[in-house]
């Protein structure tokens, strides 16, 4: 029988619900890129540090007055469009826990688990003494909300003033006996309380004695206090099932039926966020995402750090990971925030923060390895893999050097062999085909196409030019 060419199905999405050598037919791992609408791979940005805190500590962000504001270890500070940051703290922003902003007409308002704070001059300072201790702020219609710790209440100011609170200015989010953890306030002015049974809508009332009103519920609740966002018309949340569900209204639909298994198996959700905080989602690149991590949750390569990209338009997931230069493994991305001012997305790292752009694929200074992998591929009594190619686009290096692009099979299922790496070509190199040459015969194969250096990855295609063996 003759030579045919055979294609890899890269078009597929990751599937995750059976164990790896289960999987056939589709892609078990997409690391630091995603599937584009073509059905080809493109690497995913890189990180350029634009700021150095001199802290340790997770930064958050968000925006005042033109500026980006960066929350770490308590301290705030406001960053200017030439990458200069002015420490604006007075009063620290208290309580350990994950930094939530909201804006009024006049203050920025911060919460994470203690006293709120506000920047309105040239320096923090508290909010008010009669405000709640509290995990989250919202600002709507000029009412200030904010949750109480540990409770099934929220508070809200009087209107117009942020910093007057009447202790009687409260309301119970109780259709579920449990306690409010989360909140956001949706682009139409939807008030939104999460807690782990359930989600409560509250909205804005004219006239009357109650400035809000509830008007019905969702029956899923939030895992945690910091995995319910907003974008495309709906509200996104982590349940306690460990799904990512979604819902434009009271009713709600599951996302994540692809990686149920692997979101069940994650052993540590504690400070698991999903993105910009509350309606900014992740677009770049001209695709739309969601970012979900948990930051302590151990990852398939033994690290701390699991971090997943969910593709609303192509409705499939990939994976981001930071590089352990010492163990030569993934770990965590490092991020823990992000947000989008001046036309571009800025992430917050370890007290430092970072420019996401195509123009570097490193993460700040630390190697980001590309990778996709896909499943099992048999062929019944079995074959022989002649050739391996890819369609990639090329002449993306200098003039007198040019990064590569790298292949190896799983044979049987046995080990990973070594790498077989070719150029993506210098400048001006056009021909998108490379071959990789022979891979020996067997039953099954599983591949992984990768790159490490700093360099754009455009996949447009892979197949395998094979011989059956046996009738």
């Amino acid at each position: 029988m003759s030579e045919r060419w055979i294609p890899l199905p890269l078009d597929k999405t990751i599937f995750a619900n059976l164990d790896e050598d289960a999987v056939v037919g589709f892609n078990t791992a997409i690391e630091n890129g995603f599937k584009n609408e073509l059905g080809g791979h493109t690497r995913f940005n890189g990180l350029i540090e634009r700021v150095d805190l001199g802290l340790a500590l997770p930064v958050y962000l968000y925006d005042f007055n033109g500026d980006l504001i960066a929350c770490c270890e308590g301290k705030v500070f406001r960053v200017d469009q030439s990458y200069t940051a002015t420490d604006v703290t007075a009063t620290p922003v208290a309580g350990g826990r994950r930094v939530i902003f909201a804006k009024t007409g006049t203050d920025l308002l911060m919460a994470a688990g203690a006293e709120i704070v506000r920047l309105r001059g040239a320096t923090t300072e508290i909010l008010s003494a009669n405000a709640p201790l509290s995990s989250h702020v919202a600002w709507v219609q000029g009412y200030t909300l904010a949750v109480e710790i540990d409770s099934q209440r929220f508070f809200h100011s009087g209107a117009g003033t942020p910093d007057q609170w009447d202790p009687l200015d409260t309301f119970a989010a109780d259709v579920v006996p449990d306690n409010v953890t989360s909140l956001l306030v949706t682009p139409f002015g939807d008030v939104m309380l999460g807690g782990e049974g359930s989600i409560e809508q509250f909205e804005r009332v004219d006239g009357g004695d109650a400035p809000f009103a509830r008007r019905w519920a969702v029956a899923s609740g939030v895992k945690l206090p910091y995995v319910l966002s907003f974008a495309d018309n709906a509200m996104w949340w982590i349940n306690s099932a460990n799904e990512l569900v979604f819902a434009p209204g009271q009713i709600y639909t599951r996302a994540s039926d692809d990686i149920g298994r692997f979101l069940e198996k994650i052993d540590d959700w504690s400070d698991a966020w999903i993105g910009g905080y509350p309606d900014r989602p992740l677009n770049i690149q001209g695709q739309k995402f969601i970012l979900i991590q948990a930051p302590n949750a151990t990852n398939e390569y033994g690290t701390r750090g699991v971090t997943l990209l969910y593709d609303r338009r192509q409705k499939g997931f990939s994976s981001l990971y930071g590089w352990d230069s010492d163990l030569g493994i993934p770990t965590r991305w490092p991020g823990w925030s992000h947000w989008r001012l001046w036309d571009k997305t800025f992430v917050g790292g370890n007290g430092r923060i970072y420019e996401l752009s195509d123009e570097t694929h490193l993460n700040g200074a630390a190697l980001q390895r590309w990778l996709v992998r896909t499943s099992h591929m048999s062929a019944g009594s079995g074959s022989i893999i002649n050739d391996f190619r890819l369609q990639v686009k090329r002449g993306i290096g200098g003039n007198t050097s040019a990064p590569t692009i790298r292949v190896r099979c799983s044979r049987d299922g046995k080990p990973f062999g070594s790498w077989i790496r070719r150029t993506l070509g210098k400048a001006g190199e056009r021909l998108q085909m490379i071959e990789f040459g022979s891979f020996g015969s067997g039953q099954t194969f599983r591949w992984e196409i990768a790159c490490t250096d700093d360099c754009m990855v455009d996949l447009i295609g892979a197949g395998i030019k094979s011989i059956p063996l046996g009738h």
